[in-house]
């Protein structure tokens, strides 16, 4: 015997929105969603590009160490600004894409379409507060590794390379909750002015 899901929107109807429009005519039409559109693109690339050098770091210092017994001590400084910037250019595509795990036990617990959207968009305006929040700190921390000049031990790099990858990941993904909280007003609005 097998068990089906349904997701609790399809009970109800469709209450979620997203804040990049799927429709490839209304991207073609609008500069800024074109301009959004190659910001993604750059976004995307950098990601791809940051997790496929700490893969390939990884596995040349698996040859060196192991084959050549001359191990790259800078690896130890690497790997982790690679890994942060992938991993704050995967969350910036996450929050862009709407891609975050969620649940439906807003549609469960309440059937008014209204109310779900204004709980969701809540939701929304309370991730853009932490992303704000978190991105003044990492910001702040960012100018006081820049101030001090400090560099990394081995390599020597300037330390504000790893800050920034947070500094990025935030606003960015700011910047796209921001245009999700926009999508989510619109929507709740026309749907107010269709029950009128």
């Amino acid at each position: 015997m097998s068990i089906e899901y349904t997701h609790p929107d399809e009970l109800i109807g469709p209450t979620f929105v997203k804040a990049i429009p799927g429709d490839a005519g209304l991207q073609q039409r609008s500069l800024f969603f074109r301009m959004e559109a190659q910001l993604a693109q750059v976004i995307s690339v950098a990601m791809v590009t940051s997790t496929m050098s700490l893969g390939f770091l990884m596995a040349a210092q698996v040859v060196m160490r192991y084959g050549l017994e001359s191990p790259f001590l800078g690896i130890e400084e690497l790997a982790p600004m690679l890994a942060l910037w992938a991993y704050f250019l995967g969350m910036i595509c996450a929050t862009r894409d709407q891609d975050h795990i969620s649940g439906g036990i807003v549609a469960l617990l309440f059937e008014n379409k209204t109310l779900i959207k204004v709980i969701r968009l809540a939701g929304s305006g309370a991730c853009l507060l932490a992303v704000c929040l978190f991105g003044y700190f990492a910001l702040k921390f960012a100018l006081f590794n820049f101030d001090l000049g400090r560099k990394s031990v081995y390599m020597r790099w300037p330390k504000y390379l790893w800050d920034f990858s947070m500094v990025v990941g935030f606003i960015l993904m700011g910047f796209y909750y921001c245009l999700q909280i926009i999508a989510e007003v619109r929507d709740l609005k026309n749907g107010q002015n269709n029950n009128t």
